[in-house]
């Protein structure tokens, strides 16, 4: 088995960008910076057959390159409790065509493709372990003013996703990279 997901890779003045955000949040377990990506569809665990086929079909998506920026900090919850800190995608329309472009192929392959939610195009930030949310509520409202320059998003990624051989985590693999077309 392989855990598979599809999304964009996050240039590293971006990151940093967002790394500079005052991280002094009690609860946060802040993604290192290895790990930020923004997910398109994520696949999960399929037989090596499978993720070739869909190698394979993402070949043939053709789609051209936009510009993407994040802005604003919210989070969601589990229950009534806030889950994971997160920083929105300024509203782009390409952004969620190539999405769906990337679904539809992961749904035409009858991947058991985790299509629970409506997509909320966002880049997590931390993992939120017992953080009151009157204290997530707070930080969001200090930098929610956040926006970060613009970057051209000229290809996607096929990630693959491992466990740590010490059971704390997970990292991320490029399986492949497909490149947009520049007009």
């Amino acid at each position: 088995m392989i855990r598979l997901f599809v999304g964009l890779k996050i240039p590293d003045n971006i990151k940093k960008q967002v790394l500079d955000l005052d991280r002094n949040l009690a609860g946060a377990l802040w993604k290192e910076p290895e790990k930020l990506h923004l997910t398109l569809a994520f696949v999960g665990n399929i037989e090596e057959p499978q993720a070739e086929e869909l190698r394979q079909e993402l070949q043939y998506v053709r789609f051209p390159a936009f510009h993407l920026s994040f802005k604003e900090i919210g989070y969601f919850t589990k229950g009534d409790l806030p889950h994971h800190l997160w920083v929105g995608v300024a509203e782009n329309k390409a952004l969620g065509e190539l999405q769906e472009k990337i679904s539809n192929i992961v749904k035409k392959l009858q991947l058991n493709f985790q299509d629970k939610f409506k997509f909320h195009p966002h880049m997590t930030l931390a993992r939120l372990q017992g953080t009151p949310l009157s204290a997530v509520l707070d930080y969001v409202a200090k930098n929610n003013l956040f926006h970060s320059d613009e970057f051209l998003v000229d290809h996607f990624v096929l990630f693959i996703s491992h466990a740590r051989e010490n059971g704390e985590g997970k990292y991320y693999t490029v399986a492949e990279e497909y490149p947009l077309s520049l007009v």
